[in-house]
């Protein structure tokens, strides 16, 4: 009786750590493609390799007036709420207009300058 009774209580009283198992593999670089101007308006899009098991969900630019939520969640610093109103906030012009998005401030601009388009 007292050997069932710590077997039960045993876990309760002693919990043992979960820790996950976490394994990385190293992906190339990306690489941003050489401008063929010598003066560039806006900095390139970098391009993401992919391998065997990583396939990226973006490459290039992405129109904010024709991408999908997954596409825009896709990209630094935005996720599903504020996807949901990049998309109520259609269609953009500019940097501009998506400055008047709520969430999107001077931070967030910087990151998605490059990767974005109209």
């Amino acid at each position: 009786m007292l050997l069932a009774a710590a077997f039960t209580l045993g876990p309760a009283l002693f919990p043992q750590p979960r820790v996950p198992t976490v394994t990385r593999a190293a992906l190339p670089a990306a690489t941003s493609p050489v401008a063929t101007t010598p003066v560039a308006t806006t900095p390139q899009a970098p391009v993401y390799p992919t391998t065997a098991s990583v396939t990226p969900l973006i490459s290039g630019r992405v129109n904010l007036n024709s991408a999908s939520l997954e596409q825009l969640e896709a990209l630094p610093k935005v996720g599903p709420a504020l996807a949901a109103r990049i998309v109520a906030g259609r269609p953009y012009r500019s940097l501009a207009d998506l400055d008047r998005v709520k969430g999107v401030g001077p931070a967030a601009l910087k990151a998605l300058g490059p990767l974005v388009s109209f």
